[in-house]
């Protein structure tokens, strides 16, 4: 008697204990699921949504939209993620440092910020999903930071240009393949233009 009421005991703590557990693979970003501050806030023209400038590093609202920290000179601008998408680098496994191939990307995104003055740039580096999270967050921040410094070799003024690492939390590719890896080991530029009127 004694053993099947410890042999109870034992199951019931197992499965409350055991089976507590969230889903896998989810990153958290930091303030992830608060609503984003900001007066101006900058607009997302690809999804519609207002990115805001608040927050103590990366905040995300309902919608998913990812707010800046920081960035008060860079409200009231309007943000494309189309307008250079084709110039998107793409960085080896582990790797920070822009590869050859991919020189011409960033060469021509400095030759266009260099015909528009008043546009600023956003550098978001990303990684594959295998590593830890503050290890791809880390990554995800040298990989944008070295094509940061490409394009300030390039002749951009380095107060037009700000980075954010995203780690893994945004893959371009959700597959488990060696393809999909490469596709999300990736730098991607972010045009910012004034809004009209400002």
């Amino acid at each position: 008697m004694k053993f099947a009421s410890l042999t109870l005991i034992a199951l019931a703590v197992t499965l409350s204990v055991g089976c507590k557990h969230g889903p896998k693979n989810i990153t958290q970003i930091p303030g992830g699921g608060s609503n984003v501050a900001g007066n101006g806030g900058l607009l997302d023209t690809t999804t519609g949504g207002t990115v805001g400038t608040g927050g103590d590093v990366v905040s995300v609202d309902g919608d998913g939209n990812i707010g800046l920290a920081g960035l008060d000179e860079f409200e009231n601008m309007l943000m494309n993620r189309e307008a250079f998408s084709a110039q998107t680098v793409y960085f080896g496994f582990d790797r920070s440092e822009v590869h050859p191939d991919d020189s011409s990307k960033v060469s021509a995104v400095a030759d266009a910020l260099s015909q528009a003055p008043q546009n600023k740039i956003l550098i978001e580096g990303h990684c594959d999903e295998r590593g830890t999270e503050e290890y791809n967050r880390a990554l995800g921040e040298r990989r944008a930071l070295s094509v940061r410094d490409r394009l300030v070799e390039l002749g951009v003024s380095g107060d037009r240009i700000r980075t954010m690492s995203l780690g893994e939390d945004r893959p371009a590719d959700p597959g488990f393949t060696e393809d999909a890896f490469q596709a999300n080991r990736r730098g991607e530029f972010v045009l910012l233009t004034p809004k009209p009127g400002n």
